[in-house]
C-alpha cells in the first residue's frame, strides 16, 4: 500500500506541479548514463526530520514519510507535496526547511520581543529623548515578530516578510525607476538601507532607552545588595526588600526611583506604578484591569514627557 501512495504521489506530481519541478524531479530520479543523478524513491515510517523526508546522498536514496496519524497513511498529494519541499530544499536550494524555519522564527521571534519590550520601557519612562527611541524599537520589534510568524507560515519560500524591508525595497525600486535604473538594483540597495538602518536605530535606541547617566550598564545585584541584575535602567529578579516576594522587572527614571513594578508574592502577581510628582496609579495591584487602565497612563505620560 505504501508502494501505491508513493507512485500516486508521483502521479500528482507530474499533473500539478511546475515544468522546472518536473525536470528537476526527472534529472534526479534519471540514471547517471542518461544524465541524471540516480537517486530511487522510497518510503518510511520512523526516524524522519520534521519536513517528512529524508535524502541519502551516498545512497543516492529519497525517502518520504507516508506514514500518517494513527497509524493511517497519508494522501498522495500530502506525499508529493513532501517531494516538491525536498527538492527545493535538497536540489533547487530555493526554499528553506521547516526546522530551519523554526529556527530562524524563533531567533527572530525573540529579537522581537526584546526589541518591543525595551521600545516600550523607552515610551513608558517620561525622561527627555526616550520616546522617540522608544517608538522606532516598538515599530522594529512588531514587524521582526512579524516577519517570524510568516517564516513559521512558510511565506517568501521559507524566508518570511518584514513589512519595514518590504517598504524600504519598494522604496528604492521607485526611486531607480525614477531615475532610469534597474529596479532590482534598487530592491538590493532599499534592502540593504533598511539592514544597516534597523542595525543603527535598534544599537542607538536601545542606548537611549536604557541608559542612565552615572550608572553601570549591566551589573549583577541590586541597589548594592545581592540578588537580581541591572541592565540600565531595568532591574530583575531581586528580593522584594518590603515583603516576602521576588520583584520580576522594575522600571527606573534617571534618579533611581521605581517607575512601573512588578512583583511576584504569595502566589499572586501585583504591579507598582507611579507617576512622580502626580499620582501613585498602580500600589501593590493585582487586578489585570485596573493593571491595564494603570499601564495606558503610564504610556500616556511617559510618551507626553519623553520626547
Amino acid at each position: 500500500m505504501s508502494d501505491r501512495i508513493v507512485e500516486d504521489a508521483l502521479d500528482y506530481f507530474a499533473r500539478e506541479y511546475s515544468e522546472l519541478l518536473n525536470t528537476t524531479l526527472l534529472k534526479v530520479m534519471a540514471l547517471p548514463e542518461q544524465g541524471g543523478l540516480g537517486y530511487r524513491i522510497g518510503h518510511g515510517n520512523m526516524y524522519f526530520d520534521m519536513d517528512g523526508w529524508s535524502v541519502r546522498d551516498d545512497a543516492k536514496r529519497i525517502d518520504l514519510d507516508v506514514r500518517g496519524p494513527l497509524g493511517g497513511e497519508h494522501t498522495p498529494e500530502t506525499v508529493a507535496e513532501r517531494l516538491k519541499n525536498c527538492l527545493e530544499v535538497h536540489f533547487l536550494e530555493t526554499h528553506v526547511s521547516l526546522l530551519a524555519r523554526i529556527g530562524w522564527g524563533t531567533g527572530k521571534l525573540i529579537l522581537g520581543a526584546v526589541e518591543t519590550g525595551v521600545g516600550i520601557v523607552g515610551i513608558v519612562v517620561p525622561e527627555p529623548g526616550t520616546t522617540a527611541g522608544g517608538i522606532a524599537l516598538v515599530a522594529l520589534g512588531t514587524s521582526t515578530m512579524g516577519e517570524a510568524f510568516s517564516q513559521y507560515a512558510g511565506a517568501n519560500q521559507g524566508r518570511g516578510y518584514n513589512i519595514l524591508e518590504e517598504g524600504f525595497a519598494a522604496a528604492g525600486s521607485g526611486l531607480a525607476d525614477l531615475a532610469g535604473l534597474d529596479r532590482r538594483v534598487g530592491d538590493q540597495v532599499g534592502r540593504g538601507t533598511f539592514l544597516v538602518a534597523s542595525i543603527a536605530i535598534g544599537a542607538i535606541g536601545s542606548y537611549k532607552v536604557l541608559h542612565v547617566q552615572g550608572r553601570t550598564a549591566v551589573r549583577a545585584g541590586v541597589g548594592g545588595m545581592p540578588g537580581g541584575f541591572e541592565v540600565g535602567r531595568i532591574q530583575a529578579l531581586y528580593p522584594n526588600l518590603r515583603g516576602n516576594g521576588l520583584t520580576i522587572f522594575s522600571i527606573v527614571n534617571n534618579e533611581g526611583k521605581s517607575i512601573l513594578r512588578f512583583v511576584f508574592q504569595d502566589g499572586r502577581l501585583y504591579a507598582n506604578g507611579r507617576i512622580y510628582g502626580v499620582s501613585n496609579l498602580l500600589r501593590h495591584e493585582s487586578d489585570w484591569r485596573k493593571i491595564t487602565a494603570g499601564l495606558l497612563r503610564l504610556l500616556w505620560h511617559g510618551a507626553k514627557s519623553g520626547w
